[in-house]
């Protein structure tokens, strides 16, 4: 009776264990996440884009960005994920408009 309370358990386990995992190694497809496909789009955007409109983007991001500052300074909600995005933003279109000089 011990054995088979003990082999039920180390069941669920596995099948738990297996649930929070995801896939297997094995026969697994790595695939790109939507946020990579978004910053790769993004890149293409800005590429796209002549040095005057990169430099009104990055004034623009940097606005942005001031102003998500003074909410949080005023506790006003703010959306941190907005915060990462508008610095990555900054950084994409200033890391561009670096290589192009």
């Amino acid at each position: 009776m011990m054995r088979l309370l003990v082999v039920l358990v180390v069941l669920t386990l596995c099948q738990l264990g297996s649930a929070f995992t995801g896939p297997s190694a094995f026969g697994a497809v790595a695939r790109p996440t939507a946020a990579i496909q978004m910053k790769d789009s993004l890149a293409t955007e800005l590429r796209a884009k002549s040095d005057e409109e990169l430099a009104a983007e990055i004034d623009a991001a940097k606005a942005e960005l001031y102003d998500m500052r003074h909410k949080r300074a005023t506790r006003q909600t703010v959306k941190t994920s907005d915060y990462d995005a508008a610095k990555y933003k900054v950084a994409l279109a200033s890391t561009i408009l670096s290589e192009r000089k």
